[in-house]
């Protein structure tokens, strides 16, 4: 037991219980990488303010965007296929465990089918918006059992889908890369040591670390939200294989070579773990720094590559420790079966190399120039941030956006939205035609394919909400209105030259002569009243004497003819004046009575005239028809009296019919006079609306017909009220515009446009009504552009900061200044020409033109980080060799030679490391891959290239202040022994 705590078996018993305390406190990794893996931006750029609009337009919901796609693979959608999508598309809209805010739709209205139907008609498209209550592939998973549709191919997709299928392959990546990269170190470590043990033990000390190490950086996640991303554990994993093999083979070595020097297996672990472990410790400090300040970067998801400098502390800790117990207790055991235990010989191709460059280094440096030059010159190049390229074609939400892509505008598979927030209610009109007149300006800008908002709900103007369309109805109604003046004018006239002829000479002379006949009918009924009263009188006195009689027989005669003249005067002309006076209704009604009265004396002086005639013609008769003359005079008494009331009922209407004709001749006259004035007044409206009519016509095709009004009426009306709900929020202060680009919305080509419609949108409501509004572009394609900004701006400056940390770090490892200049510059240049060389692979093998967005970062501290160590096993080899050989020329010759082997073993082992990646089908990874194992074949004859060439003109004599330097300690340690 002694011997066994002797040989760090309390090391043993530390990692077996922190290992498997690790194993309990895991968390759910999978799910971890889903929630916090995805890529995030700062809360104040654009699309991340756009986003908390939007929340608040949808009542502070947090919601996601999917699409639904209904493809016909041979020919059109017929009339069945269509009402099967229908009801598929209404079994998604009736589940309630959904959460839809809104659903849209070909079948419910005519524009949606237009812009929701590819031409070709094979292809239909169901736009769905949904509260995050749960995962994107849950609701994806109850949509596709709902819109399984007999005889049409079905997908979901969208942005959120499409980053979840990306999380998910990344972490079936992940579980290739372990086992491939387990399998490929086991193999090559072998063939290194020829020894069984030694890959086992490897792989166990790596394995802890990167359980351990793994289980802190979850943990973290899930407690103090430390950034991880979906590539977190992916490069954790090749870094602490690959960096940890390369230390285990350094440490071994230096173990194996003081075995063969005759030392124990203590001694040789101890002398190995001093010297071999200090180099370990400088180049893992080198990693470590480099990973380290990725944590001042502002982008989470550079953060993110903190997790794998927390890996490194944990890989150093175990290496130094429980490789301690495996070595003291195995001893030559570890190297079992081969007996050789002879340290690895000089390497011919670093010597060569190395020697080549001291003794040709104009030639060597002509060369270097000639091959590097053209690869770093050629390294700037465009990179592409869709996510959807990563993923391959036969997943469904991939292959839902192709079809997308070939059948709609590409901007069809993730919109742009315009959120536009203020303080004050939109649904104005002045606020609502600056939002129309947005709308039509965003139509004009390059790119874009539809623009919709909430005047323009289908994508196009409605032409009655437009001045040159309310102008055109007012200008035909204008027409109609002169030509209804035209037609009063006319009959104004007509009715003018009718009351001046009733109201002439020939109508006045009747009335004269129709008075005169009522005078003298007055006159004779009088008359005759008196010879009727003579009559009586005589009748009564017929006894007394004839001579009377015949002397009034004369009288009645006399008078009876002169009323039977005056009362066809009178007959006369009260037909005349009741023909004229038809159209005075009171008039008429006179005259009437008039025409009555006259009748009724006819007809008594025909009565009477009957009676008197034969009186008159026989006075001898008289005596004896003395009984019919009184029964006779009785009638004529009677008729008198009839005439003397008709004469004067005739004469009082006449009166009357004289003073209202008088009266109407007068209103006759001031009714011509107003008629005259109305027709003067008629010709200057005519005239004046003309005028109207003609400036009318003008405006309506000037710019002035474009804007946009909205009647009071029709703003709250049921007509525009779904548009209102559909492009505002409930206030009415958050207004939105939805624009389609005709290009790929996470392409950088679509980024650029929506950089330049933001300054353009910006530009144009600056002095406008909406000029003190927050206005921000939402959507996939703003994320890729303020993406493309944060990652470009941090990149640089993460660069910086990462290249000063390392910087520093081989200034102490070195001890010089001009030495990690040289360094740095040397992985500079291999990273440049590593993504030069990169981008024609992935082009012509991978028919991937572009390098993913994130490529270039992860292929920079990579190898940045990584190929510092191999810059450290080189100087500290060349340090070490100080006191033995002091011609600095000499010595780094001799340091490529012997380091040479260990450094391509190590690049052999890391780069086999990162092959493991390629089988994951992510693009991301097999780029990074490829850049890093490119980049360490470069380095590989770089650095026993450079490094010689830098010590040349550095150093001219034959020995280095290095080496009095290392002699001065070793002259103190000595003294101190």
């Amino acid at each position: 037991m002694q011997k066994f705590w002797k040989h760090h078996g309390l090391a043993l018993i530390m990692w077996i219980v922190i290992t498997i305390a690790a194993l309990v406190t895991m968390p759910n990794v999978s799910a971890l990488v889903r929630q916090h893996g995805a890529v995030t931006l700062p809360s104040n750029v654009q699309s991340q303010v756009a986003q908390t609009i939007e929340k608040k337009a949808s009542g502070n919901k947090n919601v996601r965007s999917l699409i639904i796609v209904f493809n016909k693979k041979n020919g059109k959608l017929s009339a069945t296929d269509n009402r099967r999508i229908t009801k598929a598309v209404h079994r998604v809209d009736n589940d309630n465990k959904l959460n839809i805010t809104s659903l849209t739709s070909a079948y419910q209205n005519a524009q949606a089918k237009k812009e929701l139907t590819s031409n070709d008609k094979t292809t239909q498209l169901a736009m769905i918006t949904l509260e995050k209550g749960t995962s994107v592939s849950k609701q994806a998973k109850i949509i596709r059992n709902h819109v399984r549709t007999k005889g049409v191919r079905t997908y979901v997709t969208g942005s959120d889908l499409l980053n979840d299928d990306f999380s998910t392959e990344t972490q079936a990546g992940l579980k290739k890369t372990e086992i491939i990269a387990a399998i490929f170190i086991f193999i090559v470590l072998i063939l290194v040591f020829r020894a069984l043990p030694i890959p086992l033990i490897s792989l166990l000390t790596v394995g802890i670390s990167y359980l351990v190490s793994s289980n802190i950086v979850m943990n973290l996640a899930e407690k103090m939200s430390f950034p991880i991303s979906n590539f977190t554990q992916i490069f954790m994993v090749v870094v602490l294989f690959g960096i940890g093999t390369d230390y285990n083979i350094l440490l071994y070595n230096r173990f194996k070579e003081e075995l063969s020097n005759g030392l124990t297996a203590v001694e040789a672990a101890n002398v190995a773990r001093k010297h071999a472990g200090r180099t370990i410790l400088f180049s893992g400090s080198s990693v470590l720094i480099g990973f380290t300040v990725l944590g001042l970067a502002k982008f989470s998801f550079y953060q993110s590559a903190v997790g794998v400098a927390i890996g490194v502390v944990v890989l150093l800790a175990v290496l130094l420790t429980l490789n301690m117990f495996f070595m003291t207790t195995l001893g030559r055991k570890m190297f079992w079966p081969s007996r050789n235990l002879d340290a690895h010989g000089r390497n011919r191709v670093w010597g060569f190399l190395s020697a080549g460059a001291m003794k040709h280094t104009i030639t060597a440096i002509v060369v270097l120039l000639v091959i590097f030059v053209p690869l770093v010159l050629t390294s700037s190049q465009k990179l592409n941030f869709n996510n959807a390229d990563e993923l391959s074609n036969t997943i469904e939400s991939k292959a839902g956006y192709n079809l997308i892509q070939k059948h709609f505008p590409a901007g069809m598979s993730g919109t742009s939205t315009v959120y536009i927030e203020s303080k004050h209610g939109l649904n104005t009109q002045k606020d609502l035609a600056a939002i129309d007149d947005l709308t039509n300006y965003l139509k004009d800008e390059p790119g874009v394919k539809t623009v919709t908002s909430v005047t323009q709900p289908g994508g196009s103007k409605i032409k009655a909400l437009y001045l040159k369309s309310q102008l055109k109805q007012l200008v035909t109604g204008l027409n109609e209105a002169n030509a209804g003046l035209k037609k009063v004018e006319t009959g104004l006239n007509q009715a003018n030259s009718k009351l001046g002829t009733a109201s002439s000479s020939s109508t006045t002379s009747q009335l004269s002569e129709l008075t005169t006949g009522t005078a003298k009918l007055q006159s004779g009924a009088k008359q005759l009243s008196q010879g009727v009263s003579t009559y009586t009188s005589g009748v009564n006195q017929l006894t007394s004497g004839t001579s009377q009689l015949t002397s009034s027989a004369s009288k009645l005669s006399s008078s009876v003819s002169q009323l039977s003249k005056s009362s066809q005067q009178l007959a006369s002309g009260a037909s005349a004046l009741n023909q004229e006076t038809t159209a005075n209704a009171a008039l008429h009604a006179s005259t009437s009575q008039l025409a009555s009265g006259s009748s009724q004396l006819s007809s008594g002086l025909s009565q009477l005239n009957s009676s008197v005639s034969p009186f008159a013609s026989s006075s001898t008769q008289l005596s004896s028809g003395a009984s019919k003359l009184t029964t006779s005079g009785t009638k004529l008494v009677s008729g008198a009296q009839s005439v003397a009331s008709a004469s004067t009922q005739v004469n009082t209407g006449v009166q009357e019919m004289s003073t209202k004709l008088k009266k109407m001749q007068t209103q006759t006259k001031e009714l011509q006079a107003g008629l005259t004035t109305a027709n003067q007044s008629l010709s200057k409206i005519g005239n004046g609306t003309a005028t109207v009519n003609n400036y009318l016509k003008e405006l309506q095709k000037s710019y002035v017909g474009n804007d946009f009004y909205m009647p009071k009426s029709e703003l709250n009306s049921s007509a525009f009220k779904p548009s209102m709900n559909t492009y505002m929020s409930k206030n009415r202060k958050i207004a939105e515009i939805t624009v389609v680009l005709n290009h790929d919305p996470s392409t950088t080509k679509a980024a650029d446009q929506i950089n330049t419609i933001t300054s353009d949108v910006h530009a144009k409501l600056k002095h406008g009504t909406l000029k003190n509004a927050k206005v921000k572009i939402g959507g996939e394609t703003s994320q890729t552009a303020d993406l493309q900004k944060l990652a470009n701006s941090d990149f640089k400056r993460t660069v910086i900061i990462m290249l000063i940390g390392i910087g520093i770090a081989l200034m102490f490892v070195t001890r010089s200044l001009i030495q990690p200049m040289t360094i740095i510059g040397t992985l500079t240049v291999a990273y440049y020409s590593a993504l030069s060389i990169t981008k024609w692979i992935s082009a012509t093998f991978l028919s991937q033109s572009l390098l993913t967005w994130n490529t270039p970062f992860f292929s920079f501290i990579m190898l940045i980080a990584l190929g510092t160590d191999y810059s450290i096993f080189l100087m500290m080899r060349y340090r070490d060799d100080a006191s033995i050989i002091q011609d600095v020329r000499k010595r780094i010759i001799n340091s490529s030679a012997l380091i040479g082997t260990t450094v391509i073993s190590a690049a052999i082992i890391l780069g086999g490391t990162f092959a493991a990646l390629m089988p994951s089908g992510v693009t991301t990874l097999i780029q990074v891959a490829l850049a890093v194992i490119v980049g360490l074949i470069l380095l590989v004859f770089m650095l026993p290239t450079i490094m010689p060439i830098m010590v040349k003109f550095t150093y001219p004599y034959v020995h280095d202040r290095m080496y009095d330097k290392d002699q001065k300690e070793q002259q103190n340690q000595r003294e101190t022994e």
